[in-house]
C-alpha cells in the first residue's frame, strides 16, 4: 500500500521466497518491497533481495517523487568546507571543472549522504584503481596530488557541483547556489 497521506500507518514489509539463486551459496533468495517516505527523497521504493543462510544482501531504493530539475554549486573556499553535508540523490551528476573530474550516477546508484571531503576522498581511491596504460600518469599523478593537497587543507578554492535531474540532491550551506533548470 502507497501512502499518500503522511498521517496513515503504514504497511509492514513482507518477504516472499523467489525462485532465484543467491550467487553466494545456491539457496534460494527472499524479496522484500516496501513503499514508503523518507527524509530527502519522500516516497521511495525499497526492493531487498536477501539469504537466509548466507547472508548475502542487494538492496535498490529509488525514488517514486522528483522536483524541478536544478544545478547546485558551491565554492569550497578553506578546509572547513570540505566539511559540508550533502545529499547526492540516485540520478545526480557531481563535477568539480578545476580537477576536471565528473561523477556520474551507475545503473543501480541509490544517493548518499556524505560531505565534500568525502567525495574527494572517494574520488582518489578510483583514481588509485585505473589502469596506469590507459591514462597519462603525468596528468593522473597532478591530480591526485591537487586532491591529496586539497584535504590536507593545503589547496586552494574549488567549485563543487550538483547536478540534479530529480531535483532531489542537497548541499547544507547557505553559500550554495541553486540553478533551476528547465524539464529535461
Amino acid at each position: 500500500m502507497f501512502m499518500t497521506n503522511d498521517n496513515m500507518d503504514e504497511e509492514a514489509p513482507r518477504e516472499f521466497q523467489t525462485e532465484t539463486s543467491c550467487p553466494s551459496c545456491g539457496e534460494k533468495l527472499y524479496f522484500i518491497f516496501y513503499r514508503t517516505r523518507v527524509s530527502y527523497e519522500e516516497a521511495v521504493e525499497i526492493e531487498t533481495f536477501f539469504c537466509k543462510k548466507c547472508l548475502y544482501k542487494s538492496s535498490q531504493i529509488r525514488p517514486l517523487e522528483s522536483e524541478t530539475p536544478k544545478k547546485l554549486v558551491l565554492e569550497v573556499r578553506n578546509h572547513d568546507d570540505l566539511r559540508t553535508i550533502l545529499y547526492r540523490s540516485p540520478e545526480a551528476k557531481i563535477e568539480i571543472p578545476e580537477l576536471e573530474a565528473e561523477i556520474n550516477p551507475g545503473e543501480i546508484s541509490t544517493g548518499e549522504i556524505t560531505t565534500v571531503e568525502g567525495i574527494l576522498t572517494r574520488l582518489l581511491e578510483k583514481l588509485d584503481l585505473l589502469d596506469e596504460e590507459d591514462v597519462n600518469i603525468e596528468r593522473l599523478n597532478q591530480v591526485k596530488s591537487h586532491i591529496k593537497s586539497i584535504i590536507n587543507g593545503n589547496g586552494e578554492k574549488f567549485t563543487f557541483v550538483i547536478d540534479d535531474p530529480l531535483g532531489k540532491s542537497r548541499i547544507n550551506s547557505s553559500r550554495v547556489i541553486v540553478l533551476h533548470k528547465s524539464g529535461e
